[in-house]
């Protein structure tokens, strides 16, 4: 959607993790893992749902395209 409205999207490199709640890192990390919403509502006790929208936010703070993008996130700060 960012290339159809012509926005620029980040790097991973780029991305700023310092707006992230508590729990969002927690699904960061856990979709760093490879984790699907399911598997991750399992991990923490949530609902799928409430995952999902955690990691549409995920997106949209960090301005990653795709779980990958959260994953080399992770990895590149968690050394």
């Amino acid at each position: 959607m960012a290339y159809a409205l012509g926005e620029r999207t980040a790097h991973p490199d780029e991305l700023d993790g310092e707006c992230l709640t508590k729990r969002e890192r927690e699904i960061a990390v856990l979709v760093g893992e490879g984790l699907s919403n399911r598997d991750i509502a399992a991990e923490l006790v949530i609902s799928a749902r409430t995952v999902e929208t955690h990691v549409r936010h995920l997106m949209t703070k960090l301005g990653a395209g795709n779980r990958t993008q959260i994953a080399t996130w992770v990895v590149a700060t968690n050394g």
